[in-house]
């Protein structure tokens, strides 16, 4: 099982900050930690430890659900492979479901007066976060647009309701209001519920809309430095309101202002950094083929190389020539050989995949970069000279796509040899292999 802390998601939609993102993976760690530790805590009791063995018990499907939770948060994520961790995982997503629907009959049960429990029931709040925790997790991993949407807004209705419990806990706990509550059951159990929170809302950053605080831009910026200021100042205002007696009113209120102080945020934070990445895409894009440009390319082959060598992975260069774009343009014109070229650009962004780094990097030359093992990168010039082959049979008109490829490895060269370097052996390869079929075209 392998992390690869600095690895950024290709479903992030602003300018990513791989910083941010391994200090967003290390915390997603820590809540794991604390949520493991409260979900201990709270099951002392059952031992006869500390607490009351009652207390517990009456909210046991609850934490259960919790430590299923942080089993699928844990085990799960682009950067961990492993067959018995997948089927792990897939328990773990049953399990959270299947614990989701338990909660929701144990809570219906408690709610009974004639149950022994009932004075001992958790908070239906407390119960309703947990289910809806256990769909977030068991959908926060999916790579589907609406997928990512539904857990953005299951996350902000997590994050709402843990800010509300929290508040509620901690205006009764020391008594801002007048009044004092709290025991060993509910607090190990928000402390469980707020960390998971955390953890899932942090794992829904590198898909959704909360990926706008992890970017670079002034979008993103501007969204860490006002969102712990406006959180700081809601409950800072409704401590000192003096006017307001009941502890879960005034977390209500707190949470209320919160949510609409951090929507508006989210809002002009999110406007600006799609501003940016559009900029971004008009700066590092070609216009012609819709691939990265040369800058484009060498800025982001450059990054995943330096991550490649960190992580001790293999890492390739496929270079293709399109050979005969100086003669579709003498013969037929400057917007056949860029109808051309967008028919190349094409061709690549339906052979390789999503993550695999595509460039224009000169006239009529282009590169792919990506994390290929010599077999993988052998693989894939073939299958971009079959694809190449089936589309050109299918293609009516006298300018059919010619391309010439070599392809180059880490694994056969040294950790200093840098991209550049990689890109120019990859383009002699790519003429050595061109020299030997012309030579055994004449023989």
């Amino acid at each position: 099982m392998n992390r690869k802390e600095d690895k950024v998601p290709e479903s992030l939609t602003v300018l990513p900050d791989p910083k941010l993102f391994r200090i967003a993976r290390w915390a997603q760690v820590v809540s794991l930690g604390v949520a493991a530790a409260a979900i201990v805590f709270h099951l002392l009791p059952l031992f006869g430890l500390f607490g009351v063995a009652e207390s517990a018990r009456s909210s046991l499907p609850l934490v259960l659900t919790g430590l299923v939770c942080a089993i699928r948060l844990g085990l799960s994520g682009p950067d961990i492979s492993g067959t018995l961790v997948v089927y792990v995982v897939r328990i773990a997503r049953v399990l959270g479901v299947f614990g989701g629907a338990v909660i929701l009959f144990w809570m219906r049960a408690l709610a009974n007066p004639s149950n022994p429990m009932h004075p001992l029931a958790p908070p239906a709040r407390i119960a309703f976060g947990f289910v809806v925790l256990s769909i977030a997790v068991l959908l926060v991993d999916y790579a589907n647009w609406l997928m990512n949407r539904i857990v953005d807004v299951l996350v902000c209705v997590l994050c709402l309701l843990a800010v509300l419990v929290a508040a509620d806990y901690f205006y009764g706990r020391f008594g801002v209001f007048g009044s004092s509550m709290g025991t060993h059951s509910t607090g190990s159990l928000i402390l469980c519920l707020v960390a998971l929170t955390a953890a899932v809302a942090l794992r829904q950053a590198e898909h959704g809309v909360l990926s706008v605080f992890l970017g670079i831009g002034s979008g993103s910026k501007l969204a860490r430095i006002f969102a712990p200021i406006l959180l700081v100042i809601s409950f800072a205002w409704e401590a000192l309101n003096a006017r307001i007696h009941q502890q879960f009113a005034a977390g209500l209120l707190a949470a209320a202002a919160v949510a609409v102080f951090t929507g508006l945020l989210l809002l002009f934070a999110w406007r600006i950094s799609r501003m940016e990445n559009e900029i971004h895409e008009l700066i590092l894009r070609d216009e012609a083929t819709r691939l990265y440009n040369s800058r484009g390319f060498q800025l982001l082959a450059e990054h995943a190389l330096q991550l490649a060598k960190r992580n001790r992975v293999p890492f390739s260069i496929l270079y293709i020539e399109m050979e005969n774009l100086a003669q579709i343009h003498q013969e037929h014109g400057a917007q056949a050989a860029a109808a051309s070229l967008a028919e190349a650009g094409e061709l690549l962004r339906a052979t390789f995949r999503e993550s695999d780094i595509k460039g224009r990097i000169g006239t009529g030359d282009f590169a792919v970069a990506g994390q290929f093992d010599r077999t993988g990168i052998s693989v894939a010039a073939l299958r971009l000279e079959f694809a190449t082959a089936a589309r050109t049979s299918k293609t009516q008109g006298p300018r059919p796509l010619k391309l010439s490829m070599g392809h180059v490895t880490t694994l056969d060269s040294t950790d200093q040899e840098s991209l550049q370097e990689l890109i120019d052996r990859a383009g002699q390869l790519k003429n050595r292999m061109g020299v030997q079929m012309s030579e055994l075209t004449v023989n």
